[in-house]
């Protein structure tokens, strides 16, 4: 049964999202509201029905505008896994598109605001999970920011083709697609390519004083000593400023969890996943990734290395780990059954 191609727009406000959506829409467009679920269900149906009219051969397609805050991550997921399942073909997704301006997203990372949280989360969400990111104001930015914006999306989304609103008229102005915009959005983040890369990476300063680097390292983090990092090593000043970092990391306080590192900018999200430590798949110690303006990479490290725990407090075993003071906000139990 053939189904229309479907290109995702999203922005952190809806007047954006249906502006270029007007533009990409060859006249069959969609608002989908409701949980990710609802969404791809009324995705899917209309998509299907539109292929059913206009034919195998047809060059229409479906253009689908997300409510702010709808995980389009998950709604493509869920497209593309259906597909697959129904027709053992899972490019039908062309383009997940991202809308953002550019003086909101300079303002969440360079600021240092630092209680934004759900911005930068859903603005974090809109670089590393699109295949096209269209930025707006750019022109209002000073040209030595706008750089750093441009490259720094780049790092974080580099399977993205990053364009300036103004050249986005038509679905034309869109580069080419095979349909694959769902793989992109299973593993195509910039964090997501280097913890699963095999070789340590340093990527040194460039012109725009952007450096990224991974830090690994099997043994968990004492808490108290963590915080201390977070405080004093992590904020900006004498070792750079960070300006995104993510990954997975393991709290000795805590050795039933694996917890989720997430920062935007000046602001840090320190949550649990729904992975426990005893799964075989659950990562071990630290998996994260730094990207930031004139980091020092030496200065990084060795904070993080002296937050973790030594090898007398390994030895001692979680019965004392789980007595530390313990600062961070508390995390649901986990079922082991």
């Amino acid at each position: 049964m053939p189904v229309a191609p479907i290109t995702l727009v999203s922005a952190l406000h809806d007047v954006d999202a249906a502006r270029i959506a007007a533009r990409l829409s060859d006249g069959h467009r969609l608002h989908a509201p409701g949980s990710a679920l609802a969404a791809a269900r009324t995705i899917a149906d209309r998509a299907e029905r539109l292929g059913d009219v206009c034919g195998p051969g047809a060059r229409h397609s479906l253009v689908v505008t997300m409510p702010v805050g709808t995980d389009a991550r998950a709604v493509g997921m869920m497209l593309a896994n259906a597909a697959r399942a129904e027709t053992g073909d899972d490019r039908v997704l062309r383009h997940v598109v991202s809308v953002l301006r550019a003086g909101e997203v300079e303002h969440l990372l360079w600021s240092g605001v630092d209680d934004a949280f759900v911005a930068g989360e859903r603005l974090a969400a809109l670089v590393e999970y699109a295949t096209v990111i269209v930025l707006d104001r750019t022109e209002r930015l000073p040209p030595a920011r706008r750089r750093a914006l441009v490259a720094l999306v780049h790092r974080c989304a580099p399977q993205a083709v990053v364009l300036a609103d103004a050249r986005v008229r038509t679905a034309e102005d869109l580069p080419a697609s095979n349909g694959g915009a769902a793989r992109v959005l299973a593993g195509g983040a910039g964090w997501m390519r280097a913890l699963s890369s095999g070789a340590d990476e340093v990527r040194p300063r460039t012109l725009d004083g952007l450096v990224s680097f991974r830090y690994r390292d099997p043994l968990p983090f004492h808490p108290a000593r963590l915080a201390d990092v977070v405080e004093h090593d992590l904020a900006a000043g004498p070792a750079g400023r960070v300006l995104r970092s993510r990954g997975f990391f393991r709290l000795a306080s805590r050795p039933d969890h694996v917890g989720s590192w997430s920062s935007v900018g000046a602001m840090l999200a320190l949550d649990p996943t729904a992975n426990p430590s005893w799964d075989e798949d659950a990562p071990i110690g630290q998996a994260l990734w730094f990207i930031g303006e004139d980091l020092d990479v030496e200065r990084v490290t060795r904070a993080l290395d002296g937050a973790l725990i030594t090898p007398t407090e390994l030895l001692a075993g979680p019965d004392l780990w789980r007595s530390w003071a313990d600062p961070f906000p508390v995390w649901p139990a986990l079922d082991r059954e």
